[in-house]
C-alpha cells in the first residue's frame, strides 16, 4: 500500500486521500519516515483526531499539533498556503468531508496533501485506497483525456467519471479515449450520467459499467463506423487479420466505399480503444471483453456468434460432431489431437482452425461434407499427406493454408473448383508442381508456394518439364502478393523462370514478390521496383544441407521488406546496383572478386538498412574511400550490419577519414569468423557510432584492442553513447577492450568468452549504472584483477601489452552463483522518486552468471537472455495494469488466451 500512496504522492490532482481497510497499525508511522515522503514535504505530521467531530474541531488540532496556536488563524492559513505539506489523519470521522478540509491551505503551485484513514471508505475525496491491490489508476485515465483535465471546469466532473469506473480497466480506457480533449461540460457530464446508467436488465456490475461505457463511446460514432465495428465483432478473426484485409471485406460489404474512407475508421476505433493495432500497425485485431459486450450491445441488431474453444492443449481426439453443430468458429489449434470426426454437421461454421496438431496425419474422406459456408481453412503444421475430396466441395471457401506440412507432396487438380479462393499458403510443403487448374481462380490474390526437389526413384511421368505451367500465372489478375520458393539444384525451375517472368510482370495489382532468378539479366524484364516490396535471389548456388549463418541471422534478413540476396557472383553488374537501390536489405553470400562493399556504389547502398555479408573471401575492407567521391556519404541509412566467415577481412573502413554522416545510424555491428582482422575501430570510425547498441565479437583470432590507438590521438568525450550489449567470445589475442578509454554509460550487457589474456576490466571501458549482467567463465572471472591505477600501453612491436601498476590490484570477491533480482532493484529505485541521482555501478559479482564450458555458448546465452527478459517483465507488467478501489481482486481486464 505504501508504495501506491507513493506513487500517487505526486500528482497535483489528487489532494486528499482517503485510506480504508487499511489492517497494517505502523503503516501511518512508516510513511511518516520515509525518505521520499521527508524530501517531498516540508511538514509532515501525523494526528489523531478521534475526538473531532466538525471540520472546525480538526483543523483547530492540526493548527495545535503544528504549534501554530500562538498564530492568529488567518496567519497560520497563510503559513500552510506557503508550504508543501503532508497531513495525516488518523480515526477520521466518516461524516465529515474530507474534500471540506483546509480551504484556504491550498496552493497550486506547491505540493499539499490531506490523507485520512478510517474504516468507511464512502466518503467523497480524490483518491481512495481500499486495499493494496486496487487503486484507481488516475495516470492512466489522466494521460488518455489529455491536458483538458487540468481545466478547472472540468478537473471535478473528470474525477466523477472516473470514480464513476469503479476500477474497471477497459471501461477506464474507453471513456478517457472518448473525452480526450473534449472541453464541453454537458459531454463530461452526460458521460459521468451514462456511466452510471442501470438498466432494468440485470448485469453484474463489471459486465454493466463496460456496457454502459460502450454505449456511451458508440453514440458518438458515425453509422459508418458502427457498421464496420459491427462487422469486426462478429467476424473479425480472434487472433486479428491484415488491415488490408479487412479494408477489403468491409468494402465487399458495402461497409465503406473507399480504402481512405476505411483507413480512417480503422484509425477512429483504435484511437477509441475499440479495436487493437499489432505488428507494427499493420494487423487488427478485438479485446475478447469489448467483442463480448458489443455482441451484448448489438444482440438484437445481429445474430449472435457461437465460438467453440473446444478441449485443453493436451487434447488427442477432437470432440464429438455434436459439439460442432451450432458453432461459426472453431479453435482446436496446437493440441494433439489425432482424429477428427468422420462427418461433422457444421451449418453455422465459417473458420475452422487445425493448425499445430502435429499428430494428425489423415482426414476422412466425408469431414467437409456438412460445412457449406466455410470461408477459413488453417491445417498448417499437420502431418496430412493429402486432401479429402469433399474439400473440393467447399464452394465458399476463400483463404486456405496449408503451411508447414512438411509431408504433403501433390495439390489435386480440383483445387481449381474452389472458384472464390482469394488466399492459397503452400508454404514450405513438398509439392513437385503446381496443377494448371490454378488457373481457374479468378478471385485469388495471395499465392505462397514452395517446391520439393524430387528424387529420381520417385518422379512421376510429367508431360512437362515445369513446376509451374504456361498461362496460369496471367489468368490470376487480381493477385497482389506472390512468393515461390523453389530448390536451387532444381533443373526445372530455370525453364520455368524464363516461361512465367513476363506474366508476372504484366500483374498489375503485384505490390509482393518473392523469386529466385538463377541470371541476372532475369532482372531486365522489372521495369520499375519503386511501388513494389520485393524478395529476390539472385544467382545459381547449392543448397546448403547445414547453413553457417547464425539462425538468429538468417530470421531478421527473412523478416525485412525488400532484401535482395546475390549468391555466387563474379563482378558488379549494373542490374545488381539498380535493383540494390530500391532494397532495404542486402544479403551478399560468397562474392568470388568484391574487394569491399562500396564497390557495389554509393547510390546502390544509400537506402540500405539491413546488411549480411558471408563467405566473401576477396573483400579486405568493408568500406574502401576509394570507392568513392570526397564529401560522398557511404551507408548512410544502415542500421544493422552482420559479417560472416570472411577469410581476407582486415579491415572495417580503409582510406580517407569518413563523413560525419557515414554509418552514423549504424545500431548493430556482428563479426564472426574473421582471422585476419586486426582492427574493428579506428578513432575516425568510431566518432561515427554514436547510435551503435550492440557490438558482438566472435572468432576474431588477430584482435587484441577493439580500437586502434595512435600516440598522438586523444579522446575528448565518452564515445558510443547508446551502446547496451558486447559480447566477445573465442577472441585468444584479446587484451583491452578499448584502451582504458571512456565509453558508454548505457551498458547494460557483457559477456566474455575464451578471452585467456583478458586479465583486466579497466572501470572506463564498463562503468555503466544500467549494467545488469556481466558473463563469463567462472574461472576466468575468479581470477580477473579489477584496478582502475592500470594503465594501457601500447608496444609498437609486440603489440598491445598491460603495464601494471606496482599498487596492489583489488581482489575480487570469491565467486557466487546468483540470480538477478530485477524487483528489489525496481523497487529501491521506486522509492527514489523522478528526481533521485543516478545509481551506483553495482558490485560486479552481484551481477556476474558463470558459463559452462561443456555446454552450447549461444544455447546459455539465449537462455540468460531469456531469464533477464523475463525477469523485466516482471518488474514493468504491475505498471501496465490499471487498478481501481472498490474492485475484488481478479477482476482485472484478462485477454482470452485461445489455446
Amino acid at each position: 500500500m505504501i508504495r501506491h500512496i507513493l506513487q500517487y504522492m505526486q500528482i497535483p490532482e489528487i489532494r486528499t486521500i482517503l485510506i480504508s481497510e487499511a489492517t497494517d497499525k505502523t503503516l501511518l508511522f512508516r510513511l511518516k519516515k520515509l525518505p521520499p515522503v521527508r524530501q517531498m514535504f516540508d511538514i509532515v505530521t501525523h494526528i489523531d483526531v478521534n475526538l473531532c467531530e466538525t471540520i472546525e474541531d480538526i483543523e483547530d488540532r492540526i493548527i495545535e499539533e503544528l504549534s501554530f496556536s500562538k498564530f492568529s488563524r488567518g496567519e497560520a492559513d497563510e503559513f500552510l498556503r506557503s508550504q508543501n505539506f503532508m497531513i495525516l489523519l488518523h480515526h477520521f470521522r466518516p461524516w465529515i468531508g474530507l474534500n471540506d478540509l483546509g480551504s484556504g491551505w491550498w496552493n497550486s503551485d506547491k505540493t499539499q496533501k490531506i490523507a485520512g484513514f478510517t474504516y468507511n471508505s464512502s466518503m467523497p475525496a480524490d483518491l481512495k485506497i481500499s486495499r493494496p491491490h486496487h487503486l484507481l489508476s488516475w495516470i492512466l485515465f489522466c494521460e488518455n483525456v489529455g491536458e483538458v483535465v487540468h481545466s478547472s471546469s472540468i478537473q471535478p466532473l473528470a474525477l466523477d467519471v472516473w470514480r464513476q469506473c469503479c476500477g474497471h480497466l477497459i471501461a477506464t480506457a474507453l471513456i478517457a479515449r472518448a473525452l480526450e480533449d473534449v472541453n464541453d461540460v454537458s459531454v463530461w457530464q452526460h458521460a459521468s450520467r451514462a456511466i452510471d446508467f442501470r438498466p432494468i436488465i440485470s448485469y453484474g456490475a463489471e459486465d454493466r459499467i463496460l456496457l454502459n461505457a460502450l454505449a456511451f463511446v458508440l453514440g458518438h460514432l458515425g453509422s459508418a463506423a458502427n457498421k464496420c465495428l459491427k462487422y469486426c465483432a462478429s467476424y473479425l478473426e480472434m487472433e486479428g487479420t491484415h488491415e488490408v484485409d479487412l479494408l477489403e471485406r468491409w468494402m465487399k460489404e458495402d461497409l465503406i466505399q473507399t480504402l481512405d474512407e476505411g483507413e480512417q475508421i480503422v484509425q477512429q476505433l483504435v484511437d477509441v480503444v475499440l479495436l487493437e493495432s499489432f505488428q507494427n500497425e499493420e494487423s487488427i485485431r478485438m479485446a475478447d471483453e469489448v467483442r463480448k459486450e458489443l455482441v451484448n450491445f448489438y444482440k438484437d441488431e445481429m445474430k449472435p456468434i457461437r465460438l467453440a474453444e473446444l478441449g485443453g492443449k493436451g487434447l488427442m481426439e477432437a470432440p464429438n460432431s455434436e459439439a460442432w453443430e451450432e458453432a461459426n468458429e472453431i479453435y482446436l489449434m496446437n493440441k494433439k489431437i489425432s482424429k477428427l470426426p468422420d462427418n461433422p454437421k457444421c451449418p453455422l461454421l465459417s473458420k475452422l482452425f487445425l493448425q499445430g496438431n502435429l499428430q494428425l496425419r489423415v482426414i476422412s474422406p466425408s469431414f467437409f461434407r456438412c460445412m457449406p459456408i466455410l470461408q477459413i481453412l488453417n491445417l498448417s503444421q499437420t502431418k496430412i499427406k493429402s486432401l479429402p475430396q469433399s474439400l473440393f466441395k467447399l464452394v465458399q471457401l476463400r483463404k486456405f493454408i496449408l503451411k508447414s506440412c512438411r509431408l504433403f507432396k501433390e495439390l489435386p487438380a480440383e483445387i481449381g473448383d474452389l472458384c472464390l479462393l482469394e488466399v492459397l499458403d503452400l508454404e514450405e510443403t513438398e509439392i513437385i508442381d503446381l496443377p494448371v487448374t490454378i488457373g481457374n481462380l479468378p478471385k485469388l490474390t495471395n499465392l505462397k508456394v514452395s517446391f520439393y526437389l524430387p528424387v529420381n526413384g520417385n518422379r512421376k511421368n510429367y508431360s512437362s518439364n515445369r513446376i509451374i505451367p504456361q498461362n496460369v500465372i496471367s489468368r490470376l489478375v487480381l493477385l497482389e502478393e506472390l512468393s515461390i520458393d523453389v530448390n536451387p539444384e532444381d533443373e526445372r525451375w530455370n525453364a520455368t523462370i524464363e516461361d512465367i517472368l513476363p506474366e508476372v510482370c504484366c500483374l498489375k495489382r503485384l505490390h509482393f514478390l518473392k523469386l529466385h532468378l538463377p541470371k541476372v539479366s532475369l532482372l531486365n524484364d522489372f521495369r520499375d521496383l519503386s511501388w513494389m516490396n520485393f524478395r529476390f535471389i539472385v544467382g545459381n548456388h547449392l543448397k546448403c544441407i547445414i547453413s553457417r549463418l547464425p539462425h538468429e541471422s538468417v530470421v531478421k534478413f527473412g523478416e525485412q521488406e525488400s532484401w535482395l540476396k546475390y549468391v555466387n557472383g563474379d563482378g558488379i553488374p549494373t542490374e545488381i546496383k539498380e535493383v540494390l537501390g530500391h532494397a532495404t536489405s542486402f544479403f551478399l553470400d560468397r562474392h568470388r572478386k568484391a574487394t569491399s562493399l562500396s564497390q557495389f556504389g554509393v547510390k546502390a547502398l544509400k537506402n540500405l538498412k539491413f546488411c549480411v555479408l558471408q563467405e566473401c573471401n576477396e573483400i579486405v575492407a568493408l568500406v574502401n574511400a576509394n570507392d568513392a567521391d570526397d564529401g560522398d556519404v557511404i551507408l548512410q541509412s544502415l542500421e544493422y550490419l552482420s559479417v560472416h566467415y570472411m577469410k581476407n577481412l582486415s579491415s572495417i573502413w580503409e582510406g580517407r577519414s569518413l563523413h560525419q554522416s557515414s554509418l552514423s545510424f549504424l545500431k548493430v555491428l556482428t563479426l564472426y569468423s574473421c582471422p585476419k582482422l586486426t582492427t574493428i575501430f579506428t578513432f575516425d570510425f568510431i566518432q561515427n557510432l554514436y547510435r551503435l547498441e550492440e557490438l558482438l565479437v566472435e572468432d576474431c583470432p588477430e584482435i587484441n584492442c577493439l580500437v586502434l590507438l595512435t600516440g598522438k590521438q586523444s579522446w575528448s568525450r565518452r564515445y558510443l553513447p547508446m551502446l547496451k550489449k558486447m559480447s566477445l567470445h573465442y577472441m585468444p589475442k584479446l587484451v583491452s577492450l578499448f584502451g582504458g578509454e571512456q565509453v558508454s554509460e548505457s551498458l547494460e550487457w557483457v559477456s566474455f568468452y575464451d578471452c585467456p589474456k583478458l586479465k583486466i576490466l579497466i572501470p572506463n571501458e564498463v562503468r555503466s549504472s544500467n549494467l545488469k549482467v556481466i558473463i563469463g567463465e567462472a574461472d576466468w572471472w575468479s581470477a580477473l584483477k579489477q584496478n582502475e591505477s592500470e594503465v594501457l600501453e601500447p608496444n609498437k612491436s609486440k603489440g598491445l601489452e598491460l603495464e601494471p601498476n606496482k599498487s596492489k590490484g583489488l581482489e575480487l570477491n570469491k565467486l557466487k552463483r546468483r540470480r538477478i533480482s530485477f524487483q528489489r532493484e525496481a523497487h529501491r529505485n521506486a522509492l527514489k522518486g523522478k528526481g533521485s541521482e543516478k545509481l551506483k555501478p553495482r558490485n560486479p559479482d552481484d551481477i556476474f552468471i558463470p558459463i559452462e564450458r561443456n555446454i552450447d555458448l549461444r544455447t546459455q546465452l539465449a537462455a540468460i537472455n531469456d531469464q533477464l527478459q523475463q525477469a523485466q517483465m516482471q518488474i514493468t507488467e504491475p505498471t501496465k495494469q490499471f487498478e481501481g478501489p472498490g474492485v475484488e481482486a481478479g477482476t482485472s481486464s484478462k485477454r482470452k488466451q485461445v489455446a
